[in-house]
């Protein structure tokens, strides 16, 4: 936490050019350091003396978020945080600014919660498919999933030419290898798994450090709300499944979706668990994760990630699903 003097703080000097009246905050809590993606709450420093979160992101992503915060999320029947405006700062990235929603996490393991995200998301995508902003955000179906495992696969490889492994590591290595290069030769499976369920706004990462609680403004119970767009995309929903009531969800699109059967419902949650797996090899086999100090570790989360995509593939395939998947 910084107090003091802060108008100093490169977050307060870009919420000083977005704000219509703009004032210092009385103190700011470190909710992530580092540039280039910082980010912090500005407390006091809002509308009505609430509270701000200033993130630093890429450009790029800015753009993304932007889009979905200020095009998007106002359109649709669900909760969301106020997006305050962004500020450029160059080739250092873009500051969003955002509403305040708390630190209540949602729980992957109540019932209560799982029920509240899956009305939410079953509200989301139905009610996006008609937007036409959403339409225009890239691809977060098969095709996005696929570069996935091109990409962590070729990472992976890479890491095969550290002439500081041993035998064992390797082992470690190469045995996702395979499973990616048998999943992609099958990858026509996974397309026609995502088949029966309409193309809509995919937040991507719906994992608990992206979702937060909090009371109804109108005394209604808690609400539920989504952080963290970046992944956002446009096409089957299939990675926004797995983490969420499953019937719930089925109940709440089923009059806008009535062609989309129970049993599509599970199969594209499946697909998702298989998607989602896929996303973490990529990030985990990045550039540096061979670096002194990470390689361990690294290796064992690799091979974690590895059995339980091959154990989501096994799944997928027999029909078989897993609606207590989301504890794994």
């Amino acid at each position: 936490m910084l107090w003091g003097k802060l108008a100093w703080h490169p977050a307060v000097k870009a919420w000083n050019e977005v704000a219509d009246d703009p004032v210092v905050p009385e103190s700011i809590e470190v909710l992530r350091p580092g540039s280039p993606s910082a980010a912090y709450r500005l407390m006091g420093a809002g509308p009505d003396g609430g509270n701000v979160v200033a993130r630093q992101v890429p450009v790029r992503q800015a753009a993304l978020e932007r889009a979905v915060y200020e095009d998007i999320l106002p359109h649709l029947p669900v909760a969301a945080p106020r997006a305050y405006g962004c500020w450029a700062e160059g080739e250092h990235g873009t500051w969003l600014f955002l509403e305040d929603v708390g630190d209540e996490r949602y729980c992957l393991a109540d019932r209560m919660h799982r029920a509240l995200a899956a009305r939410w998301v079953g509200r989301l995508h139905t009610e996006a498919t008609c937007i036409v902003g959403a339409q225009t955000l890239p691809d977060a179906g098969p095709p996005r999933y696929l570069e996935h495992l091109r990409a962590g696969r070729r990472a992976i490889r890479a890491h095969l030419a550290n002439p500081a492994l041993s035998a064992g590591q390797v082992d470690v290595l190469q045995r996702p290898v395979a499973c990616l290069d048998a999943l992609e030769h099958e990858w026509a499976r996974i397309e026609r798994a995502c088949a029966g369920v309409p193309a809509t706004l995919v937040h991507g990462s719906l994992r608990p450090r992206n979702l937060r609680l909090r009371n109804h403004a109108n005394g209604g119970g808690p609400e539920l709300l989504s952080i963290n767009w970046k992944t956002a995309g446009w096409g089957v929903p299939a990675a926004d499944l797995p983490s969420i009531d499953l019937l719930t969800y089925w109940s709440t699109v089923r009059a806008r979706w009535p062609d989309v059967a129970f049993a599509d419902v599970r199969r594209l949650a499946g697909v998702g668990r298989v998607f989602r797996r896929l996303a973490a090899i990529r990030r985990l086999a990045e550039p540096g994760a061979d670096s002194p100090g990470r390689l361990g570790p690294v290796l064992a989360s690799l091979q974690s990630l590895h059995l339980r995509l091959a154990d989501a593939v096994r799944a997928l395939h027999s029909h078989r699903v897993d609606e207590n998947a989301y504890l794994a």
